[in-house]
């Protein structure tokens, strides 16, 4: 039997949030208005892009499906589900047909690992229990390192387990079952120790799980990555902790969708002078967005799923006779803690949704993972935007938006000091990467700000005096998103706010709700005028600051 899958025809358009044509096209829009013409040279880099972002989609999925030993049949699926519609996004790209023989289904996914049946003498709990046992950890004689701690606290266990020194030598079982039903949960799973720990928890917990590794790289678009592909590493690794934990594992390919839902806004945005947040929009609109619906969409192919699990550092508290209102709070590891990519979900995300390790620190999760033999278990963090892998962050938006050289100047005197290769590569408060021609000695010199139109970018060396900071303890923020439908008075409940990824909060000391503004940019419903007890280096326009109320995340907003 042969597996259908589909890939873009030279002329099938990739539309945009506004719907707009082609990628070619789009690729080559990429000027202000009233920026000098794109050269001839910009234009074949663009263009060698396409082609190649084409045939390596095309390579990535005839290695996947060939490797796959089983895949389930089902129904065709276009690659644009209906929460993609609610983005403006058309449903129809006018693919067309790529027959790979020697396989059987004609789904985007595949069976990438099947475990054999349980062999624990009928006893569904062993397994898990054993599970449970090897992640906690034992002493010297043999007792569990602490009877106490709740690794599974967060994830709704339908076993119990009690502690007992002899229980190597005893025949009976310390397994009890709770109260709570068991769940089937599809688990994204990355190839990194969090995910692969999540999924570990879960399984000792005793529901029923099934793994989904979501190939969204875009990496090997790039002639230097050409020889090597990370995901092809990311998915070995997932499948040995899988095959560890006797959990099935699915591949399923979502390179479209994130271009559409995610990479594509990200780069209009940067073209505007923007500084966008891609891994707050592939949380919302491709993991827990795109992804379930899929999963609602293929039920007949790999099943009904009451949950998505990830291994974010974040979460939630749900009342056990309302399963809607779900409040999302912050983790157990400050530092790690992930809240802030995650506020742009939304109630009915949430209500599916499952954070297993939230309440560990980073160590214990590492612990975790050695204690249960993971393959994983010393393997270093990702870092970087989600998407791009190993690609440098500027290497990617020069692939996309090209070079355009202007002025660096002085934002006091005017003076020109030198020129860069585009605004784009720039964002407020950077101090690294600026190339000078004079006055480079007088630093440190910091990006001002940009004037978009003109393409000038600003620099100063008095970043940090008073007059240059008077601004910088308020700003504007509009595209509010909020995590809870049923709180109709977050606005009055906002304490504190990040403005970036990390340890860092800033207590709120007023809120003003304002009326839409005239200004192209802020022309949405609602907007806060926030007001911070300290005096922020960065905030540029299009960062997400994210509110909460101790440690609940209320929601987001765009700064404008």
């Amino acid at each position: 039997m042969s597996l259908v899958l589909y890939r873009s025809t030279p002329r099938s358009p990739v539309p945009s949030r506004g719907g707009r044509g082609e990628r070619e096209k789009y690729a080559q829009r990429i000027s202000p208005r009233d920026r000098r013409e794109t050269t001839e040279s910009s234009v074949a880099n663009v263009a060698a892009f396409v082609n190649r972002r084409r045939n390596g989609r095309r390579r990535r999925r005839q290695k996947v499906t060939a490797a796959s030993d089983d895949v389930s049949d089902a129904q065709q699926t276009t690659t644009t589900t209906s929460f993609a519609d609610s983005m403006n996004v058309a449903s129809s790209r006018g693919d067309a047909v790529v027959t790979i023989a020697s396989t059987s289904g004609n789904s985007r996914s595949s069976l990438t690992y099947a475990p054999e049946a349980e062999e624990d003498d009928g006893d569904v709990a062993a397994f898990p229990e054993r599970i449970y046992r090897e992640a906690l950890g034992t002493t010297t004689n043999g007792n569990i390192n602490d009877e106490n701690e709740d690794i599974l606290r967060l994830c709704e266990p339908v076993l119990k387990f009690s502690d007992d020194s002899d229980k190597n030598n005893s025949e009976g079982s310390n397994t009890s079952t709770s109260k709570r039903k068991k769940l089937r949960i599809a688990v994204l799973l990355s190839g990194g120790v969090d995910s692969s720990v999540a999924l570990s928890l879960l399984r000792a917990a005793g529901h029923e799980c099934v793994a989904f590794y979501l190939q969204i790289w875009f990496q090997d678009d790039f002639r230097n990555f050409w020889d090597q592909c990370p995901w092809e590493e990311d998915l070995m690794v997932a499948k040995r902790v899988c095959e560890r934990l006797r959990v099935p594992l699915r591949t399923v390919h979502f390179t479209d969708d994130y271009w559409n839902l995610v990479v594509k806004q990200s780069v209009d945005e940067i073209q505007r002078g923007k500084t966008p947040n891609p891994d707050i929009l592939c949380n919302s609109r491709v993991k827990f967005g795109a992804f379930r619906e899929w999963l609602d969409a293929n039920e007949k192919e790999v099943g009904k799923f009451d949950r998505i699990a990830s291994g974010h550092y974040a979460a939630l508290e749900r009342k056990e006779d309302d399963e809607k209102n779900v409040k999302l709070v912050a983790s157990g590891d400050a530092r790690k803690d992930q809240t802030y990519f995650l506020a742009h979900l939304s109630s009915w995300q949430l209500e599916k949704a499952m954070f297993p390790i939230g309440g560990l620190p980073k160590s214990r999760i590492r612990e975790i993972a050695e204690n249960l033999s993971l393959v994983n278990a010393d393997r270093k963090d990702s870092q970087g935007i989600c998407f791009l892998g190993k690609v440098k962050f500027s290497e990617f938006i020069e692939e996309h938006l090209g070079t355009n050289p202007g002025e660096i100047r002085e934002i006091e005197s005017g003076e020109v000091l030198g020129t860069h290769k585009g605004f784009w590569f720039h964002t407020v408060g950077q101090r690294q990467g600026l190339k000078l021609d004079k006055r480079a000695h007088e630093g440190p010199w910091y990006v001002h700000s940009k004037d978009v139109e003109k393409n000038i970018v600003f620099i100063s060396r008095s970043y940090h005096s008073e007059e240059n900071e008077r601004d910088r303890d308020s700003f504007e923020c509009d595209d509010l998103s909020w995590c809870r439908d049923s709180d109709t008075d977050q606005i009055a409940r906002i304490e504190r706010c990040k403005v970036r990824h990390g340890e860092s909060y800033y207590r709120v000391l007023s809120v003003e709700s304002t009326s839409p503004s005239n200004n192209n940019d802020c022309d949405r419903q609602q907007k806060l005028k926030i007001k911070i007890d300290g005096k922020d280096q960065g905030l540029a326009k299009g960062q997400y600051a994210v509110f909460y109320s101790g440690s609940e995340c209320l929601g987001c907003g765009v700064i404008c």
